[in-house]
């Protein structure tokens, strides 16, 4: 399993110059600095951030990636600051580190709209070792291509982004890795994204938040279609579709949500599974997100945000 967990990593190190991408997390509206940096300050309280993502879990050394972020907002100078932490091991012997500081500024436009402008700085690391890789037949896999030792690179990294709200409509867009013209096998090139949500009311206990994510970089465009519906705003369940639409929906991704919220804490978990020509090879997934806000007791009279 082991060798066909590393011919899986091989092939995708060598298309690395259109793969090599973002994580596509499916809980990143709860916490989205890390995509959107104008998302900072959404919450008024010190939040703090962790979802993990793990694809074949029953594999060793199968991928896994980890998110970190913290954020608040200080409302006398209308600004949210944080603090961004990624981690994306591809399984076996490649990975890539993003840590990043976070600025946003909102500017009231009236008493239900804001608008905010922010700007992420900080640095990518990557790390590729074709030494830790076992071939069953070096030449078959890789007709001697493939490099032969450790490699590694730590470059700066920016992002930019907006983001419109009131208290039930979202909209924002965003580029990230602003300075890295094409993906590498150590570096991941320029990203454009764009999403939208809406929370309805549909009575005194449900409501639903259906939303449109989409992600362009190079040859790779993903759409993201979700619905998620929250009861008392303490449990929440949803569905969403994500297929790569330049494959010819060779693959087509389904994930389902589920989770609960209870004073300052939230918990959430996804299952993925990927239907499809291509499914056996991107399988199935599982994704849980944890997050707890520390009250902030110098705050004043928040604005109410989309969260």
């Amino acid at each position: 399993m082991k060798r066909i967990l590393a011919l899986i990593c091989l092939m995708m190190m060598g298309v690395a110059t259109q793969a090599q991408q973002d994580l596509l997390l499916s809980q990143q509206f709860y916490s989205r600095i890390n995509k959107n940096p104008a998302g900072t300050g959404n919450v008024p309280d010190y939040d703090f951030f962790l979802l993990g993502h793990y694809q074949y879990i029953d594999v060793k050394d199968a991928p896994k990636s980890l998110v970190f972020n913290f954020q608040s907002f200080m409302e006398q100078y209308n600004s949210g600051i944080g603090f961004s932490l990624s981690y994306d091991n591809m399984g076996v012997a490649k990975s890539t580190t993003n840590a990043k500081a976070v600025y946003a500024y909102s500017l009231k436009l009236n008493e239900t709209a804001l608008l905010s402008f922010g700007l992420s700085a900080g640095i990518q690391y990557g790390y590729f070792n074709a030494a830790e890789y076992t071939y069953e037949d070096y030449s078959e896999v890789t007709d001697g291509e493939a490099p032969n030792e450790k490699m590694t690179k730590l470059n700066p990294d920016f992002d930019f982004g907006f983001e419109f709200s009131t208290p039930r409509f979202l909209f924002g867009a965003s580029v990230t890795h602003l300075n890295n013209n094409e993906s590498t096998t150590l570096t991941a090139g320029r990203h454009f994204y764009a999403y939208t949500r809406y929370m309805f009311t549909l009575n005194d206990t449900w409501d639903v938040a259906p939303a449109l994510v989409y992600m362009h970089k190079d040859l790779i465009d993903v759409t993201e279609l979700s619905a998620t519906a929250f009861y008392n705003r303490f449990i929440w369940g949803g569905l969403t579709y994500h297929p790569d639409i330049n494959s010819s929906f060779e693959s087509n991704p389904v994930a389902v949500s589920l989770g609960v919220e209870y004073r300052s804490f939230r918990l959430g978990y996804v299952f993925d599974y990927a239907f499809g020509k291509v499914s056996r090879l991107s399988g199935t997934s599982h994704e849980l997100m944890f997050s707890y806000s520390l009250e902030n007791k110098r705050k004043s009279v928040v604005y109410e945000k989309f969260e």
